[in-house]
């Protein structure tokens, strides 16, 4: 099957190098190969979080000696999101994405019990995020509500989880509609049911405690 072709305009992993030569002012020459085992344009911050991994790989094969809030800095002026990769785990996160907190579990009166299964519900639609912010500004309705209008699909899967007492929730500018689950049993029934009637793919995950993972050979 053929591979969908990013032009190098819009490549993250190259405006992050790009980026990175110029702020140190010397060229960083390397061979870079990527293997993408996530969806894409699903919400999931795969292009920001493809950006970061190449600020820390770089960092570490020329060893800059860059520290975290570096990198986080320099990776704000490539993309909103790709800050939180340089942390991971559960944070706040404010400004336009480069205020990073930290959360840890000793804080009082809050919930960081994560479910031990995510189930993905994909729609074959796609939503620019762009186009989303801007009938945002343009007509003040939230996201799931705009993306309920753009990609009727949505309802259909809300109604579905419903059904299951289980409450859908909205990745990113979406399409894709999540849920947290802890029985590996019912995310197979719950993605195996809904199937054949979607026009679209259904993925079963588990969370990571870390954003970025450094494999050395």
């Amino acid at each position: 099957s053929g591979g969908i072709i990013c032009p190098d305009s819009d490549n993250l992993i190259l405006k992050a190098k790009n980026h990175l030569e110029k702020v140190l002012g010397k060229k960083l020459t390397c061979h870079i190969h990527l293997q993408k085992v996530i969806p894409i344009a699903a919400g999931f911050g795969g292009g920001s979080a493809d950006a970061a991994a190449t600020l820390l790989a770089l960092n570490l094969l020329y060893n800059l000696g860059l520290g975290k809030k570096e990198l986080a800095k320099i990776g704000k002026s490539i993309g909103a999101d790709v800050p939180f990769f340089f942390y991971g785990g559960t944070c706040k996160v404010g400004g336009i994405g480069e205020k990073i907190r930290p959360i840890k579990k000793r804080l009082p009166k809050l919930s960081l019990a994560l479910p031990k299964l995510f189930v993905l519900f994909r729609p074959h639609k796609r939503i620019g995020t762009k186009k989303m912010y801007e009938l945002h500004d343009k007509t003040g309705k939230d996201f799931p509500a705009l993306a309920r209008e753009i990609c009727p699909d949505i309802k259909n899967i809300e109604r579905y989880l419903a059904d299951f007492k289980i409450e859908a929730k909205l990745s990113g500018s979406g399409p894709t509609i999540f849920c947290g689950l802890d029985s590996y049993r019912l995310a197979q029934e719950i993605s195996q049911g809904y199937y054949p009637r979607f026009n679209g793919d259904i993925f079963i995950c588990r969370p990571e405690n870390k954003a970025l993972k450094v494999l050395c050979k």
